[in-house]
């Protein structure tokens, strides 16, 4: 009886603790470096295959602002979606050849981002992600 409680406090911690988030990592990468802070976050891969998620929260209660992104695709393909409220929106696509860098997004202080990077295919190139903060102020 104690072997098999035992068992199911081991069970129920492993389920509390891998279960934490909504994405998983889930990728097949050769020269994969990836890097990443509280607020941004980059990687750079020969070849990556499959789905990279990176966890990154906006600093600062009441702020908000939008993502930065910089994409270098050399072959392959690459989307890049972010979540914020639970559901997943498409911030871009690039194909080989292609560099992109832009901005868009909806992102609040003190919530957590994922940042969900997926190569349906092996893919070569780069990327850089940044939670930005609005410097304009539209109240009157």
């Amino acid at each position: 009886m104690k072997k098999f409680l035992l068992w199911m406090l081991i069970l129920s911690l492993t389920l509390s603790l891998c279960s934490c988030s909504k994405y998983f990592n889930s990728f097949i990468a050769l020269g994969l470096v990836r890097n990443q802070t509280s607020h941004s976050c980059n990687a750079s891969f020969f070849s990556l295959n499959g789905q990279l998620v990176f966890k990154l929260k906006k600093s600062g209660t009441g702020t908000e602002g939008d993502i930065s992104y910089s994409i270098q695709v050399d072959e392959g393909e690459l989307y890049l979606y972010y979540d914020i409220y639970g559901t997943k929106e498409e911030l871009a696509h690039v194909t080989a050849g292609e560099t992109l860098t832009s901005s868009g997004g909806y992102v609040e202080g003190e919530h957590t981002v994922y940042i969900i990077i997926e190569a349906p295919q092996k893919t070569k190139g780069k990327i850089s992600v940044e939670l930005n903060h609005n410097t304009s102020n539209t109240d009157s």
